[in-house]
């Protein structure tokens, strides 16, 4: 598991060893321990250490340890190979130089998904930078006790850490059941918490004093003037953000592809196409797939299908809680089963798409869609009132009743600055703001676990990008309006969005056109005869209920769960699940009258599966 252990001040050796051996899960991680006077720090990775390892300057004894990737183009990584004054990889050399010249200032905005930790021994102070959006995860047990204060990318390192104490924070799990993800700064451990977006943090030990402030707000200067300048502005950033992290020396490259609009960006902006792969996952061969060997063709970049087995995520959910620290759903536990293709492809870089619904195409946004009779429309309006809470799932579910103060509370905190009546564009993307950072605790989102698995970069953190997030109007990101342009301007329209069956950016005419059409396709299949397709579907995820009344894992796991732990869940759920029988899980949500949801669904299940599958790894 790659990651960052650091304690602050004068610790033994053999304390940031183990920290160390907590972060490490498999054979190909790289290890290095720093322990000097003031700091002791384990850093453990998946990216090359020539490229992205610690560095030393011998002169001076300032470090900078980084944590996932900075960006960088051809030119600077050349420049930074003739920097042989100091000791370690060249992107933390070209940090370094800059700390070196122009003080922290100068590296405040680093481009990319990763913590920077910067050791100045001169005034024994350390530096600690999180990523514009927080993307990269990074926490920190009580920050303002600065000797013995620890950082590190994983809250269970911490938690098992033996000179530090913890108690278990159920507030966040019954969230967890009810959100789909925790408040933040909150983790499950009470003295854990989350070290903000876009934040600088710098602990002075002579002083022993520790302040924060952040570097970076969105929405200071203005809108785009225009659409057309803001589909240029977008494009070239998007564009530039992969075209450097998919050079030559990056590769090979994985970019896990669908047919949708997103990771196509990926295959037609590479720097060098024949060193990218693009991975397809499915059950049995579809529609997205067929759709995502087109693109792959159409790119020039190699195709792999993945078949995903039977009981693909049942039998991955507990290695996958163990190592996400079950800050996410095990139902998005798409990537790990496939970490032994990539190994054996030689893969040195992967990428996803994944924050792009998120952060450019208005899913955190207060908005329905339009009714035609007793038909939806698949075109989205706003709707005009704040809703606290993160659009997990919507209507929500009450919150159980030991928590539902605490919850509320969390959540009035976090929206409680944000306007209630959404009125302007800016109200809107204020609210939105809070749902999309940091990015480690979106929901549906895989990227803190693929930090920890893979040699993983995520081109939606560029600084550029971020400028642009920064003065999009909400009104654009409503029905992809943007966003589509920019995807037909760099991929072209010619091959369809599987996610919806219409080209990007497809007119609310065609959206019509299409929906109505695949509307009898449905009812069409629905009373025709067809064999049993497993789990399968024709997206790239797989239809969760069958493995509800199917998999024997997952039933196992249901019916041994010990007495403690079910009255445990009864508690964070608000009722007994065990009640409902198992195949009542089976159906997706479904709308009722009053507006609330059935909320026996295969994705309420396996949230529940992770806390259980949690426990039992963490012993509770």
């Amino acid at each position: 598991m790659a990651g960052l252990y650091v304690v602050v001040g004068n610790v033994e050796r053999n304390r940031i060893v183990k920290a160390a051996q907590r972060l490490s899960f498999f054979s190909d991680e790289d290890t290095q321990i720093i322990h000097e006077s003031g700091i002791a720090v384990a850093w453990v990775s998946h990216d090359d250490p020539s490229l992205f390892g610690p560095v030393c300057d011998p002169q001076t004894g300032v470090r900078v340890i980084t944590s996932g990737r900075v960006a960088w183009d051809e030119p600077d990584w050349q420049r930074a190979e003739t920097m042989h004054q100091y000791k370690g990889g060249l992107s933390n050399r070209l940090i370094l130089e800059r700390y070196l010249s122009g003080g922290v200032a100068a590296v405040e905005r680093h481009n990319g998904a990763a913590v920077v930790l910067i050791w100045d021994p001169r005034q024994q102070q350390l530096h600690l930078l999180t990523d514009h959006f927080g993307f990269h995860p990074v926490f920190l047990y009580r920050p303002q006790v600065v000797e013995g204060c620890v950082i590190s990318t994983f809250p269970d390192a911490i938690a098992d850490d033996r000179a530090v104490q913890t108690t278990a924070d159920y507030v966040s799990m019954a969230e967890f059941l009810r959100e789909w993800q925790a408040t933040p700064p909150h983790t499950y451990y009470n003295e854990i918490k989350y070290a903000r977006a876009a934040t600088h943090w710098c602990w002075q030990l002579p002083e022993r004093t520790c302040r924060q402030r952040q570097y970076w707000q969105p929405f200071q200067y203005g809108w785009f003037p225009d659409l057309q300048t803001a589909v240029e502005q977008l494009s070239n950033a998007v564009r530039h953000a992969i075209h450097i992290r998919t050079l030559p020396r990056l590769g090979p490259i994985v970019s896990y592809t669908s047919g949708g609009l997103d990771s196509r960006l990926v295959l037609f902006s590479a720097a060098d196409r024949s060193c990218i792969y693009g991975v397809n996952l499915y059950d049995i061969p579809n529609q997205e797939a067929n759709l995502a060997q087109q693109l792959c063709e159409a790119a020039g970049v190699k195709y792999v299908g993945f078949a995903r087995d039977d009981d693909y995520y049942p039998r991955w959910m507990r290695q996958g809680v163990r190592l996400s620290g079950a800050m996410w759903s095990a139902e998005d536990n798409h990537f790990l089963g496939t970490r032994d293709l990539i190994q054996q492809m030689g893969v040195r870089t992967v990428l996803t798409a994944c924050p792009v619904d998120m952060v450019l195409k208005g899913d955190a946004l207060e908005r329905s869609l339009h009714q035609f009779f007793r038909y939806r429309i698949p075109i989205f309006k706003f709707d005009n009132r704040r809703i606290n809470g993160f659009l997990a799932e919507y209507p929500q579910r009450k919150s159980p009743p030991e928590f539902s103060m605490e919850i509320e509370q969390r959540l009035k905190e976090w929206f409680g600055d944000t306007p209630l009546d959404l009125i302007s564009d800016k109200d809107r993307l204020l609210v939105e703001d809070k749902r999309i950072r940091p990015g480690c605790y979106q929901a549906a989102t895989v990227d803190s676990l693929m930090f920890r698995i893979f040699p993983f970069d995520v081109f939606m953190a560029d600084r550029a990008i971020a400028d642009c997030y920064s003065r999009i109007p909400a009104r654009w990101k409503l029905n992809t309006k943007l966003w589509g342009l920019v995807v037909a301007r760099i991929c072209g329209d010619g091959i369809i969005d599987a996610n919806f069956g219409w080209r990007p950016n497809a007119s609310h005419v065609e959206k019509l056109l299409v929906r109505a059409k695949s509307r009898v396709w449905r009812r069409w299949q629905s009373t025709s005869r067809h064999r049993d397709r497993g789990p399968a579907t024709d997206g790239s995820w797989p239809n969760l209920g069958w493995y509800v009344t199917h998999s024997n894992t997952l039933r196992e796991m249901w019916e041994s769960t010990p007495a403690k732990e079910r009255q445990l869940i009864s508690v964070l759920w608000g009722s007994d699940p065990w009640s409902v029988p198992l195949s009542n899980w089976a159906n997706p949500p479904t709308p009722h009258k009053k507006g609330t949801i059935h909320i026996n669904s295969p994705y309420a299940l396996f949230r529940i599966l992770t806390l259980l599958n949690y426990w039992a790894v963490r012993r509770y």
